[in-house]
């Protein structure tokens, strides 16, 4: 199935692209990672195998590591190069390029790499952009302990049709560092406890001009996230999952001199994960989300968190994909008190032949605040709009021509609004030549 797999992933890279104003990159989510999942266990059978000769990448292989990597190129054409109302129409070029290497041992994994993204706009020119990451992860085994570990340092931008975000005419980058440790411990039973700690710095870039949106120096902080997490096996591939989490948020610039917008917050879930041979999968999850600032000036947020993930595979050419979770945002937008999010995301992948993968997507985001308080009016923290609504439809396919070459084909259409303004569209089609080792 590496093929497949790698297919998979080379259309993902293109309509990510566009599809980045997902919260996700500004949401306060559990950390989940630690609750693990049952590993594929797919049979390779001789088509798979044949095909993974044919046209799976191979990679490199010196001793115990294994190195593999890419790059693609391609050209296309957007009807809203600035993501917003009354945006501009360009031709597009991006350029994607990744290198990782793996090594795997009895009891010791280590995954290092780095990914670079660029967007190239010839008729819009600010808006072009570069996004990378670098990344450091693995696990150590050690008696009944598994030690998890992951690094990311990450170069990221925001646009106006992200939740939260601020209308302005030009991307905003900024910075991410995330450190995530967790120990899975197994018990003689049928229990595992998964203590979990994770360190998150954000840090905004302020652009020359006058415009104040174009300073966001005033959003860095830190996000402090710990917590304990319990795997109950009832059967092979069925779980019950308990989660207790807190979140602190600490800001490190008050150029507004604001009350601290300091807050502390927590959360309490409980769920199940399916996952055996066979068709279906699915992860469950639900219970109470809190966040309460350290002063009086913001209101508590309450709300229910829920978070569901699953996987219908009826033939091993056809996957469905259904995501949806809800729960409080970071209060790092505009709107420093933050909103309740909702997302869903449905994802159809078919293997049409052994060398050719068709993608279907839909996915909607829904974000909604409470009103602004009075103290931010004339700053970039004052909200005039509490809702926003974003809905990405998706297709594309990706046609691998060895074990090196494919050519990838996508358009992306978006239907969204940024705060304060009315409904509009983006639409993005793309061409793409793809390498990889």
């Amino acid at each position: 199935m590496r093929l497949f797999f790698a297919l998979e992933i080379g259309i993902a890279s293109q309509l990510s692209l566009f599809l980045s104003g997902a919260a996700h990159a500004q949401v306060v989510t559990q950390n989940l990672s630690a609750l693990g999942s049952a590993e594929d266990g797919l049979s390779v059978d001789a088509f798979q195998s044949d095909t993974d000769r044919r046209y799976g990448s191979q990679g490199l292989q010196y001793g115990p590591w294994a190195i593999s990597g890419g790059a693609s190129e391609g050209w296309g054409y957007t009807n809203n190069a600035d993501q917003m109302m009354g945006g501009v129409p360009s031709v597009a070029s991006v350029t994607n390029a990744n290198l990782e290497g793996l090594l795997t041992q009895n009891r010791r994994l280590l995954d290092i790499g780095a990914t670079v993204s660029q967007q190239y706009y010839p008729e819009r020119k600010l808006q072009n952009q570069t996004n990378w990451t670098a990344f450091l992860r693995g696990y150590e085994k050690i008696g009944r302990h598994r030690l998890s570990y992951r690094f990311d340092h990450e170069k990221m931008t925001q646009m106006p049709s992200d939740l939260g975000a601020a209308e302005v005419n030009q991307p905003i980058p900024y910075f991410t560092e995330d450190l995530s440790l967790d120990d899975r411990i197994e018990t003689r039973g049928r229990l595992s406890i998964i203590p979990n700690f994770d360190l998150k710095r954000f840090l905004f870039t302020d652009l020359p001009g006058d415009n104040i949106y174009l300073h966001q120096s005033y959003r860095d902080r830190l996000l402090f996230s710990e917590g304990v997490g319990v795997r109950y096996s009832l059967a092979e591939g069925s779980d019950l999952l308990l989660i207790g989490q807190g979140v602190e948020i600490r800001y490190s610039n008050n150029r507004f001199h604001l009350p601290s917008r300091d807050s502390n917050g927590f959360s309490a879930l409980l769920g199940y994960d399916y996952e055996i041979p066979g068709p279906f999968s699915i992860r469950v999850l639900g219970g109470y989300q809190n966040r309460f600032y350290n002063v009086s000036a913001y209101k508590t947020l309450n709300t229910f968190y829920a978070e569901l993930r699953g996987t219908w595979t009826p033939t091993r050419m056809t996957r469905v994909s259904l995501t949806v979770s809800r729960g409080i945002s970071d209060s790092a937008f505009e709107s420093v008190i933050g909103f309740v999010y909702t997302t869903a995301a449905l994802d159809i992948r078919q293997v049409y032949s052994r060398n050719v993968v068709l993608h279907a997507g839909f996915q909607i985001q829904q974000g909604g605040a409470g009103q602004s308080p009075a103290i931010f009016n004339n700053t970039p923290l004052y909200q005039t709009m509490t809702s926003q609504l974003n809905a990405n439809f998706s297709v594309g396919v990706d046609w691998a021509l060895d074990q090196h070459f494919s050519l990838e084909a996508s358009n992306v259409y978006r239907n969204t609004n940024a705060s304060g303004s009315s409904r509009y569209s983006i639409d993005m089609a793309m061409i793409s030549v793809k390498y990889q080792l």
